[in-house]
């Protein structure tokens, strides 16, 4: 029987309707492939070198003509890779990359996808991991090795301890964070950027308040151990991050019992005056300052590299410093490095700076009303016709009829300034640095006024052997300012600025700044009496500048020669190099329509230079035992210093020759007691004269150990002290000033005084101090009374002698007062808070006064007054005209020409009630000094975001306005333009006015009175500052480990009945005013 044979036709169609989709796809995948095969044999030449796995598949991508494809996080965490190639296939070069990578690819026509290699992955978990290994230091000097510290890598299961050296090894990868930690240390984060090995950590104390070491003198303290007046400012706060140009502005608001006033804002010249605990001496009042332990210009030092500052206030703590620490002493110590990895930090802000306070002054034809006014009061002529006034009103001519505004022209609305710092730490148990570089610039609001400066620290400290040291610092600056020329009087010390400012206020506002330049070329300008015009004086006049070097090295040598026994070296000379130039081409000032000679200016061309030198030695020994309950601390030494004030004489020295002994004892971490003896010598006092002697003692008790509170959970620490020593001052007066000399033709030119001898200090400190919740909440309370004898002052001799006030010991001065400080730190979750709060009163008193009073211009010292009061004469506001037709006593009302005075002036008292007033009518009108400062700190911390503001105010103090404040018009003297306030004068319809009447120059009315006495107080804020930390992991890869940006502003704000004058200046119409600051600032740490 024939079989059913299915047609071929059919079995062949139902194949290709089944096969051909089949087939047409391993065509094209056939023919994918070959064409992938052929682009890996695409030829690469290449050369990487520690790139990144994504940027040499850039690269590759590149030469072999293809794009990679892969997964967000197949190529995080990759080691960096090194690779050369020339003319390989593609596929070797991948497969040589790859390699080292549990990674695998797939060639797709000419795209390449990389993907994990789960079969690599599984069986070599450990592939990407690399072997890492350091030494974990403590940060103290010299470094210690901390055993049994703890490395882990955060977020994982992978940890190790250090050995019994500090040594520590761990497999990590790359992106990862190390994190150390150790009981009483701060734990410390290390993120893995790379394959670096042979790490050194450096660990911090994790220490409490009461823990805290500070700075007291040759030596370092617990807090607890203390029973002195210390303080130590919080230099965090402070300095950190702040745009501080002087060291002495940061430390306005920052403890209590230290005063600290800026005096101006100008470029260079903007440094704060400093006092502890108000004043105490009729003398000199700045205290002692030592940087790095050697008696230093705080203003020298470069705020960014200061480390600590401890400020020392009663006898006890500062009768180490003997002779040098009656006024108080600030102990400032700068940074330096740390065994662990190297750290560059880049501190920089820009910014601009306005005045705080400028006054404002009429028009011209304001001025011309008020001048023709003045001479009405005097029965005069107007000297300006109403039709000139009112062409200068309209604006018709200016040449011919000028309304300047000397303001405008000569004062800038904003000056620019900057600064930058890079500073440089690290080291190793062997040796560590730190090194630190910062350039400023300041421009000021007149042209020709700036300063810049440029410093270098480089701090080392090397490990010689395991028990012996050294310190080797070196700090060079250079500080260069730029002023006008100052023609005339000192101005702020010969300051051309302020000369500049002088003729800002005087030259009347209807003089022409500058003409148009002449056909020939000649520049002619508006003149006023000998050519006073601020814009002739900045164009022509000239310029001073003015450079001071400063180069200093200290070496500081360390062996311990027993546990707890080290002797101690020092040795710094200091060389500083002063000089200036005064340049100026001769100028001939001509009429511009009629070429008179009008005034010269004389060619100039000077120059000078000085130079200062000095050394200080010191060698101690210190010893420090605890056995059982019992802690001693002694050290002894010695110092020698020389110093050569007079910078044009190399040969005139001053030298102190000094010997010291302290000891501590505490029993129980309860019972505090020291003692404290000094004996300095100096060359500024005779035979038998020469030597002070200084003693000191202190005692405290903490009672918060006592067993009686252990049940008061909430006091955390409770400490009375007290203390009492002896302090001594030889600062104010000059060389050898025992001693008379002669002039070369044989009379006197000085007289000795073979009997001049130390100031003494004595001085009696009760504390407390309190600590609450923990320690977030802390109280500092002292009283003190100090009493200085033997004050050195300058005292008249009588005319007779025919020479100037000589050196004496003069009297005494007692100076009481309390201070209380506050201060609260916490965090709630994601919010940090703290503050800090002082208030500080003080109080002085003229006890005795050798051949007193004592009268200077207008203030007086005499026995029972404050120090510097303010002597003039007591009014009763302005005359009336009923008063005068009264006859009450006047200022000439007994001369046959009668009173001087008439309705309008100012009304004096007649205390002595002779029917007339005179100089005997004069009499103490005010206290100068406030006798009280306070502050307030704030700052609160949000996530990344900080804020922070400071304000700082004084209590009540006399200050009087004087000069152009009082006189609005000089027409025979000195000129004047008066200030938009100055127009309520008296007049008959204007009784009751601000002002007395006003006249063509000053007349009875510009006597020193209480009329133009007001009230200093004050409260200002100092700043206010506003931080964003960027936390990023893209900064983290790349070495950064903190970046921060902010916004400052200094001095924004003010609050102080004062209308007219910055309280905090004060000043006349010369000063140069503090300036409102606004800077942008970034820290970046590496």
């Amino acid at each position: 029987m024939k079989k059913n044979i299915p047609n071929a036709g059919f079995l062949l169609s139902g194949m290709k309707s089944r096969l051909l989709p089949a087939l047409i796809i391993i065509s094209l995948f056939s023919f994918r492939t070959a064409f992938a095969q052929d682009v890996l044999n695409n030829p690469v030449t290449i050369n990487l070198k520690q790139e990144t796995l994504k940027n040499a598949l850039d690269k590759i991508a590149l030469q072999g003509k293809v794009s990679f494809t892969y997964g967000g996080n197949v190529l995080q965490n990759r080691n960096k890779v090194n690779l050369s190639a020339s003319n390989k296939p593609l596929k070797s070069v991948l497969d040589e990359l790859l390699r080292p990578f549990p990674l695998k690819y797939t060639a797709l026509e000419n795209k390449i996808i990389i993907r994990e290699d789960e079969s690599r992955a599984a069986s070599s978990p450990a592939d990407s991991l690399f072997k890492i290994n350091g030494r974990v230091f403590d940060t103290g000097e010299p470094p210690i090795p901390i055993p049994g510290a703890t490395v882990i890598v955060k977020g994982e299961n992978r940890a190790t301890t250090t050995d019994d050296k500090g040594n520590f090894e761990l497999r990590v990868r790359i992106g990862e964070v190390l994190i150390f930690s150790h009981t009483g240390y701060k734990p410390f984060e290390y993120p893995v950027i790379n394959n670096r090995d042979n790490l050194t950590i450096a660990l911090p104390e994790n220490v409490s308040t009461l823990d805290q070491v500070v700075v007291t003198g040759y030596s370092e303290q617990k807090m607890k151990h203390l029973a002195n007046s210390i303080s130590a400012l919080n230099v965090k706060s402070n300095i950190e991050g702040k745009p501080i140009t002087q060291l002495s502005q940061a430390l306005q608001g920052g403890i209590t019992g230290l005063t600290v006033t800026q005096s101006s804002g100008l470029p260079g010249g903007d440094a704060a005056a400093i006092k502890i605990r108000g004043i105490s001496t009729l003398g000199t009042t700045a205290p002692l300052v030592l940087v790095d332990g050697v008696p230093t210009n705080i203003n020298d030092v470069d705020p960014v590299t200061v480390e600590s500052v401890t400020v020392l206030k009663d006898a006890a703590a500062a009768a180490i410093y003997g002779s040098r620490a009656a006024n108080g002493v600030i102990i400032i110590t700068t940074k330096r490095g740390q065994a662990g990895q190297v750290h560059i930090v880049y501190d920089a802000f820009a910014g601009f700076q306005k005045a705080a306070y400028l006054p404002e002054f009429v028009d011209a034809p304001t001025y011309m009303e008020m001048v023709n006014a003045a001479q009405a009061n005097i029965g005069g002529n107007p000297i300006y016709t109403n039709d000139v006034i009112q062409k200068t009103r309209d604006g018709v001519d200016p040449l011919l009829y000028p309304n300047t505004d000397w303001k405008k022209l000569v004062l800038k609305n904003q000056a620019f300034s900057q600064q930058h710092s890079i500073g440089v730490t690290g080291g190793n148990s062997q040796a560590r640095f730190a090194v630190n570089g910062t350039y400023l610039q300041q421009d000021g609001i007149i042209n020709q006024t700036s300063a810049e400066r440029y410093s270098l620290r480089a701090n080392t400290s090397v490990t010689l052997r395991k028990n012996l040291s050294m310190y080797l610092d070196l700090s060079l600056s250079r500080k260069e300012t730029n002023r006008p020329i100052n023609r005339y009087t000192n101005f702020q010390d010969g300051d051309g600025a302020g000369y500049i400012l002088y003729e800002t206020f005087r030259v009347p506002p209807n003089i022409v700044s500058k003409y148009p330049l002449r056909a020939d070329g000649y520049q002619a300008y508006g003149n006023y009496a000998e050519m006073l015009n601020p814009v002739a004086e900045l164009e022509q006049g000239g310029f001073t500048k003015s450079r001071e070097d400063n180069i200093s090295i200290n070496f500081q040598p360390q062996w311990e020669v027993l546990p707890g026994l080290k002797l101690k070296g020092q040795y710094l000379f200091r060389l500083l190099s002063t000089g200036n130039i005064t340049s100026r081409d001769a100028y001939n000032f001509l009429d511009y329509y009629t070429n008179a000679l009008l005034f010269q200016y004389g060619s100039t061309h000077t120059s000078a230079i000085y130079k200062r030198n000095y050394q200080y030695m010191a060698a101690t020994l210190d010893y420090t035992r605890t056995y059982n309950k019992h802690t001693i601390y002694a050290v002894g030494g010695i110092t020698r210093e020389t110093d050569n004030p007079d910078q044009s004489n190399q040969f005139a020295e001053a030298t102190l020759a000094s010997y010291f002994v302290k000891v501590n004892y505490i029993f129980n971490d309860k019972y505090l007691f020291e003692s404290t003896l000094r004996t300095d010598g100096s060359s500024k006092f005779g035979p038998g004269k020469k030597w002070g002697y200084f003693p000191s003692v202190a005692a405290g008790w903490n009672v918060h150990k006592e067993p009686f509170m252990q049940g008061v959970k909430f006091i955390s620490n409770l400490k009375l002290r007290a203390s009492y020593g002896l302090l001594g001052n030889n600062q104010g007066i000059g060389l050898y000033k025992y001693q008379s000399t002669t002039n070369t033709n044989g009379t006197e030119a000085t007289i000795g005084n073979p009997d001049l001898t130390w100031e003494s200090v004595k001085m009696l400190d009760a504390g407390v101090d309190i600590g609450l919740l923990k320690d977030k909440l802390n109280f500092t309370f002292d009283w003190y009374n100090k009493l200085t004898e033997n004050i050195l002052l300058n005292a008249p001799l009588s005319y007779s002698s025919g020479i100037g006030p000589q050196p004496i010991n003069a009297g005494s001065v007692r100076n009481k007062g309390w201070e209380l400080a506050l201060n609260y730190a916490t965090n709630i979750k994601a919010v940090s808070l703290g503050f800090n709060a002082g208030y500080s009163y003080y109080k002085n008193s003229i006890l005795a006064l050798k051949d007193g009073p004592y009268y200077d211009k207008n203030t007086i010292q005499k026995e029972g007054l404050p120090i510097g009061s303010a002597y003039g004469y007591r009014t009763m506001g302005l005359l009336q005209q009923k008063d005068v037709d009264a006859g009450v006593p006047m200022i000439g009302s007994k001369t046959p020409s009668g009173p001087t005075q008439t309705a309008g002036d100012i009304r004096y008292m007649d205390l002595n009630n002779d029917g007339t007033i005179t100089e005997a009518d004069q009499t103490v009108i005010g206290n100068t000094n406030p006798q009280g400062n306070y502050f307030l700190n704030v700052r609160v911390g949000f996530k990344n975001f900080d804020v922070e503001t400071l304000l700082n105010g004084f209590t009540a103090s006399d200050v009087f306005y004087t000069g152009r404040y009082i006189t609005p018009l000089n027409l025979s003297g000195g000129g004047g333009t008066p200030m938009v306030w100055q127009q309520d004068t008296w007049t008959p319809a204007n009784t009751d006015a601000a002002y007395p009447r006003i006249t063509p120059s000053p007349t009875d009315n510009a006597r020193f009175s209480d009329y133009w006495r007001t009230n200093g107080a004050f409260i200002r804020v100092r700043f206010i500052q506003i931080g964003y930390t960027i936390k990023s992991p893209l900064f983290t890869r790349a070495g950064i480990s903190n970046a921060r940006i902010y916004f400052n502003t200094q001095n924004p704000f003010t609050i102080t009945s004062m209308k007219y004058l910055d309280p905090e200046t004060k000043g006349t119409d010369n000063t140069y005013p503090l300036m409102r600051f606004y800077t942008l600032g970034v820290n970046i740490k590496l």
